[in-house]
């Protein structure tokens, strides 16, 4: 199936070749070209961002920068169109270290065969998808990867940390319980009544505290059970307000 017109960069130092592959290209499969004369101006038009394009044909043999040299250089940007090597008679090697460096294909220009380009610029632009949409799925399953080592690693740490806060709590309890009393025996009527106001305010706290800690325990559990209910959520939320507005009032 056709993926539509595309924009192709030409990139040969060959003026006649850049003409006569823009014109095959326009003419025969509707395509629009950008033309560049050396590895040097494909980079400009390559590094401005303000063009996009959907393959690169790029000659090997080049003075200044080589094709190969182009290919290094889109590796190090990370920019990933994909690339069709030009090369001449007997640069076969030179077609192999453009494919171990990326390049999808190449041609050799001696060899264009115009009802064969039409193929190999759609098999390019099919693999290239193909290619995105592989390294999409592979992110996706890191990222799967990660979020379920870190909701493990969450889970041990509120194991751990989830008995000794009710332990320090219940230890407060027990103190302002305990001694609280002992401490308002020696006071005046009058001091046990402003310090009983002042324990029993620290014990509804307490209790505010302990009834947070444990609905956000049960929260944590209902999301890492994976069947989050919004009512289940929605009373536990209802629970912690109701027990601190009471404090409150």
């Amino acid at each position: 199936m056709s993926l539509g017109s595309a924009h192709i960069l030409l990139v040969d130092d060959d003026e006649s070749f850049l003409k006569f592959m823009g014109m095959v290209l326009r003419d025969e499969y509707h395509h629009r070209t950008t033309t560049a004369g050396s590895g040097e101006e494909a980079i400009e038009r390559l590094q401005t961002g303000q063009t996009y394009f959907d393959m690169v044909f790029l000659d090997y043999f080049m003075p200044g920068m080589t094709g190969l040299d182009v290919i290094r250089w889109m590796n190090e940007h990370k920019i990933g169109t994909p690339v069709v090597v030009l090369t001449g008679a007997g640069n076969e090697q030179v077609a192999v270290e453009a494919m171990k460096l990326g390049a999808y294909d190449y041609l050799r220009k001696e060899e264009i065969d115009i009802q064969h380009l039409g193929n190999v610029i759609e098999a390019t632009r099919e693999r290239h998808l193909f290619r995105i949409s592989k390294e999409l799925e592979e992110e996706q399953a890191r990222e799967i990867g990660l979020n379920n080592e870190a909701t493990e690693k969450l889970r041990r740490t509120i194991n751990s940390l989830t008995p000794s806060l009710n332990s320090a709590l219940a230890n407060i309890a027990v103190e302002l319980e305990i001694n609280g009393l002992r401490a308002l025996e020696p006071m005046s009527d009058g001091q046990k009544e402003r310090v009983g106001e002042i324990l029993q305010s620290l014990r509804d706290q307490v209790g505010v505290l302990e009834s947070g800690i444990s609905t956000l325990l049960r929260l944590y559990q209902v999301v890492y059970a994976h069947h989050a209910m919004i009512p289940d959520i929605e009373l536990m939320k209802q629970e912690v307000e109701h027990k601190a507005g009471s404090v409150q009032r």
